[in-house]
């Protein structure tokens, strides 16, 4: 009737659109505003048509979100977030939300329970096995926690560990109610005590007795014995003692003010040095206290020129050599207990590193008599040798692992340690071969076998290595002959038989003497050097 008009009217109503969608997109939208925004027919729709519970969609996104709480340590209630939900509802507008109550029981019941079922059958691949534990209190929450961490080889030489358990803690920590702690924890994972090889622990009366109680064989942690060493060293002189709080002073007006960080950084680019903050001592933390020492010794110039503006007592030339002092002596442990505190070192590396450490501070006692910390230095070394006297001694863990170890050898043994070493490494293995021939002989053969081992001891003797019997005795004679011939000039240890050497006169050259190592079957290599002399 009118077009003209009609197409003036939709022109109108395009240009109305537009505006408003633009003044739309300037604005944001809050969460509660989006929240009670009226939903559109399609969004009403599929709001409805929800997936089930028992969907298989929804069962595997259950479980992705399950197991993402597990691996980054989140927060139940993170799945209550605003921003899990809306990205959720992005990728999967039709999944179902659930609520934290849902997450909780399904990780703590049906995902735990899985993993703990792999956990077990990686357990049994482990004849046996050494454990790490501690107890880690929080006072500003008021709770204690027991730690079990597992660490074992398999028969492939694979090594793995697995925290197994970290208990709560609400009872007092004595030794008999953290021995109940240990029987629990261990039953739980089907681990006896006969599989305990040792338990690593602190020093600590009360974890002692537990280990006691519990009858499990302990070791004592390496790093906390020397960490209570050097604390116990610094404490012993009162200037040190006056540096260090005068040094946690200084680090405490840093990190408690950004404008004081500001103004540092401005002198260290006067200076054109880089911007260094200042690390504060810890008592719970290692090391740190020669972090601190050794960061002020960097930030010297800046610090000097910063607390000379300031109100702050400054460090006088003195106080700064007893810190240079302290982070040449420290230095070494720090580096020892990097090394230490490895996953990968070895209980082998601990004698030596631990007679390195003796070795440097004796040192440093000995290039600097005038030193203003030689009161501390000594009694480091004091320290040292004894909490670590007995496991250089006695312990023999430690000793024969350090002996086995090819990089280590008989290096920090006397002649005589030595030889206990030997007999105690041959008894470990003659233990060893009775506790695999009570495994693999059955009780009804037992006899018979015994019976039939008399019989043919003659045989076995002429024709070593054809029965069971003579491999073990070959087993033992060679492990012997190893360790006779830890030196590096084997050929000076190893057994003779007769002196005569085998001469081979080449054509035109002197007689030459060599020898010759041929294999007995079944009892390993032996010089042989009785054979007549030859000439070609």
């Amino acid at each position: 009737m009118h077009p003209e008009e009609f197409t003036l009217f939709e022109k109108a109503n395009k240009e109305k659109e537009l505006q408003k969608m633009k003044t739309d997109a300037g604005k944001s939208v809050t969460p509660l505003q989006e929240a009670k925004k009226q939903l559109s027919l399609e969004e009403v729709i599929q709001k409805a048509n929800k997936w089930d519970v028992n969907n298989v969609n929804s069962k595997k996104l259950d479980k992705l979100i399950g197991e993402m709480i597990a691996l980054q340590n989140l927060p139940f209630n993170f799945v209550e977030g605003l921003g899990i939900r809306r990205l959720i509802q992005e990728i999967a507008p039709r999944y179902n939300f659930r609520r934290r109550n849902f997450f909780t029981e399904f990780v703590y019941k049906e995902l735990y329970g899985k993993i703990a079922i792999k956990v077990k059958e990686l357990i049994k691949k482990f004849d046996h096995m050494s454990f790490t534990s501690d107890i880690w209190s929080d006072p500003s929450s008021n709770a204690s926690l027991l730690s079990l961490t597992c660490h074992g080889i398999a028969s492939d030489f694979e090594r793995s560990s697995i925290i197994l358990k970290c208990e709560t803690f609400d009872d007092r920590h004595t030794g008999d109610i953290i021995a109940e702690k240990f029987d629990t924890m261990l039953s739980e994972w089907n681990i006896s005590n006969d599989q305990v090889h040792c338990m690593i622990r602190d020093e600590g009366s009360n974890m002692k007795r537990a280990m006691r109680l519990a009858k499990l064989q302990d070791l004592d942690y390496a790093v906390h014995k020397m960490q209570l060493a050097i604390r116990s060293s610094l404490n012993s002189q009162e200037n040190i003692k006056g540096i260090k709080q005068k040094c946690k002073k200084i680090s405490t007006h840093f990190n408690h003010s950004t404008i004081a960080q500001k103004q540092l950084h401005k002198i260290q680019d006067r200076l054109n040095q880089p911007h260094l903050k200042v690390f504060q001592d810890c008592v719970t933390r290692w090391n740190s206290t020669y972090y601190m020492l050794e960061r002020f010794l960097k930030a010297k110039d800046a610090l000097s020129l910063y607390i000379n503006d300031s109100e702050i007592d400054p460090i006088l030339p003195e106080e700064w050599k007893i810190i240079e002092c302290c982070v040449e002596l420290l230095k070494p442990f720090e580096e020892g207990t990097r090394e230490l505190s490895s996953s990968h070192t070895l209980i082998s590396s601990v004698i030596p590193i631990i007679r390195m450490l003796t070795q440097k501070v004796s040192d440093y006692l000995t290039a600097s008599p005038e030193s203003p910390i030689y009161h501390a230095a000594k009694t480091l070394k004091a320290g040292i040798s004894g909490k670590f006297s007995t496991l250089l001694e006695e312990e023999n863990s430690y000793i024969i692992a350090t002996y086995l170890d090819p990089r280590y050898k008989n290096k920090f043994f006397t002649s005589l340690t030595e030889e206990k070493i030997k007999d105690d490494i041959l008894k470990i293995s003659r233990n060893t071969e009775d506790i695999l021939a009570s495994r693999t002989i059955s009780p009804s053969t037992e006899r018979a076998k015994k019976m039939k081992m008399t019989d043919s001891m003659d045989t076995d003797t002429e024709r070593p290595g054809t029965s069971g019997t003579g491999r073990q005795s070959c087993l033992i004679s060679d492990l012997a002959m190893i360790l006779d011939s830890s030196s590096d000039d084997e050929s000076q240890k190893t057994p003779e038989i007769n002196s005569t050497d085998i001469r081979i006169r080449i054509r035109g050259c002197e007689p030459l003497k060599i020898r010759i190592r041929i294999r007995i079957r079944g009892c390993g290599k032996k010089w042989i050097r009785n054979i007549p002399d030859f000439y070609t």
